[in-house]
């Protein structure tokens, strides 16, 4: 019988593609037990990303992944450097690879989406310097980069899957019809407002940011969300109460300045909480401070796990070039929504409503 070789041809930049996009309802994944060439798998991988990128990784979860009948190898993969660090079992910092299922089990062309974790961790580093020169050094960054490229004879752009940022960025800034850069970033400050003084010089601060931004030309497609948190969050025993104002009952608060009601733990429990995580927090160094946000993973970094009772305020700053790209019926319907950023009246900073202490 003769089996006709499958895909032995496809690049490896259309398997990381694969793996990364395709949608549930389209594939099959199953895992591979033992006997099944995962060490042929594992071995090829691990060979293949460190002539990639120069280091050892962590290839497991190796399985078999089907969409529209064809059949490929697919696993998890990050750097062997993240493990033992805060940075192990964080999502963020994981990565998917994939290879061409041959004939007989054999092993194919492998290709992976490391680069989507890599060009996150290069724009993170080329911001941070100037985030903290601005607000401080309490704050954490998250960043999901795109760099999209309109090949020649095209009319729209498509996603490419490479590292490099300042290249890239270069190339966004110098041949903007042919390349674009999206950003879609999340800045956590732990630091909360305790008078309208402070909240005016958060506002500044965030003018100032997006001010460099565009200077960088990062803002003609820019998504950012900058969350004020509070700091008893730091404190030792954050823990003990999170868990317990998950757990608990929950009131019902309206809020007549914003006509809405939501629900929150009881008023004891959150007067207790905010006592004596304050007392701790003030007790505590800014170096034992910073320590502690450190231990916060970039996957905490969400509405969920940090925002849910312990933001205080929230900045959303959309570029017009990302509303018509990514909200174009919305832009369409209501164009007066459109903000340029040229003065502070611009940007807006509004209470999260599930905010706990007191």
């Amino acid at each position: 019988m003769r089996y006709k070789k499958k895909n032995s041809w496809l690049p490896s930049i259309i398997i990381a593609l694969l793996i990364i996009s395709l949608p549930p309802a389209f594939m099959y994944i199953k895992s591979l037990s033992d006997s099944d060439n995962v060490e042929e798998v594992r071995k090829k991988m691990k060979k293949h990303l460190y002539e990639k990128y120069g280091e050892e990784f962590v290839v497991d979860r190796i399985g078999t992944q089907t969409a529209d009948g064809d059949t490929d190898y697919v696993a998890r993969i990050y750097p062997k450097s993240i493990v033992g660090t805060i940075k192990e079992g964080d999502p963020y910092y994981y990565a998917k690879a994939g290879a061409d299922k041959e004939p007989f089990g054999g092993v194919g062309a492998v290709g992976d989406g490391y680069e989507i974790v890599q060009l996150n961790i290069e724009a993170e580093k080329y911001l941070m310097q100037k985030a903290k020169q601005i607000f401080g050094n309490r704050i954490k960054l998250k960043t999901d980069v795109k760099y999209e490229k309109r090949k020649e004879g095209n009319d729209y752009f498509s996603w490419q899957l490479v590292t490099g940022f300042k290249e890239l960025l270069n190339k966004a800034n110098t041949d903007p019809e042919n390349h674009r850069i999206q950003l879609e970033l999340y800045l956590y400050i732990f630091d909360r407002i305790d008078n309208e003084e402070e909240k005016e010089k958060r506002r500044n601060q965030i003018f100032d940011f997006v001010q460099y931004l565009k200077d960088e030309g990062l803002f003609e497609y820019l998504e950012m969300r900058i969350v004020i948190v509070d700091e008893r969050v730091l404190a030792d025993s954050y823990d003990d109460f999170k868990w317990e104002i998950e757990d608990t009952y929950k009131v019902r608060k309206y809020i007549e300045d914003e006509d809405v009601t939501v629900k929150l733990p009881p008023m004891e429990l959150r007067k207790q909480m905010s006592r004596q995580l304050q007392k701790e927090a003030s007790g505590m160094s800014e170096e034992e401070l910073l320590k502690n946000m450190q231990k916060i993973s970039k996957s905490e970094l969400n509405y969920k796990e940090i925002g849910k009772w312990n933001g205080q305020y929230l900045s959303r700053i959309y570029s017009p070039g990302i509303i018509k790209e990514r909200y174009t019926s919305t832009y369409n319907q209501n164009s007066d929504i459109v903000r340029y950023f040229e003065n502070i009246d611009d940007v807006g900073l509004a209470p999260i409503l599930n905010y706990v202490y007191e």
